[in-house]
């Protein structure tokens, strides 16, 4: 009830409402700075001149200037708990794939290299009695928790064929 009575008294009266508004005088725009044209400027050699002027006084004030930059997004806590700056990261090699050019050839301690990770991820599912998670934690520089994780969660693709001697198998036509 409330929303029929709003718009009763949002539409009485638009027309004329609207037409004591559009006849309103507007608003005058406050006048421009008048600017020379660029070839005035080039006709007066004073103003040339003063352009081109150096000031000694405020040169002698700009030697005195002493400017020190810190940046502030390098912030270092009492125990060590953020990461160094990317210059001072602790990088290792990585073991390189078939992609050679392509391949990352350094990658911050704690991390791995897609072709790294699918490499280790094989040779576990191949020879789980010899990539152990302990080996591959040292091998690559991993924490012994987040090896197990990777294990335990991503699995490589596998290809499988079957054989195309049985009753469901498409018969080429």
């Amino acid at each position: 009830m409330g929303g029929r009575l709003a718009r009763v008294f949002r539409t009485f009266n638009v027309e004329n409402r609207a037409r004591r508004e559009i006849s309103k005088e507007k608003p005058t725009p406050a006048p421009r700075h008048p600017t020379p044209p660029q070839d005035e400027l080039a006709d007066r050699p004073e103003i040339q001149e003063e352009i081109s002027k150096k000031d000694d006084r405020l040169l002698t004030l700009l030697k005195d200037v002493y400017v020190e930059s810190r940046d502030s997004s390098v912030r270092v806590k009492d125990g060590g708990g953020e990461h160094l700056p990317r210059s001072q990261e602790e990088k290792r090699l990585t073991k390189l794939g078939h992609l050679g050019e392509l391949d990352v050839k350094k990658v911050p301690k704690g991390k791995i290299s897609l072709v790294e990770a699918l490499t280790l991820l094989n040779n576990h599912k191949l020879q789980p009695e010899v990539w152990t998670a302990e080996k591959i934690a040292v091998e690559y520089s991993l924490e012994l928790k987040e090896v197990h994780s990777l294990l335990e969660f991503f699995i490589p693709f596998a290809v499988r064929e079957f054989p195309k001697d049985t009753k469901k198998a498409i018969k080429p036509t």
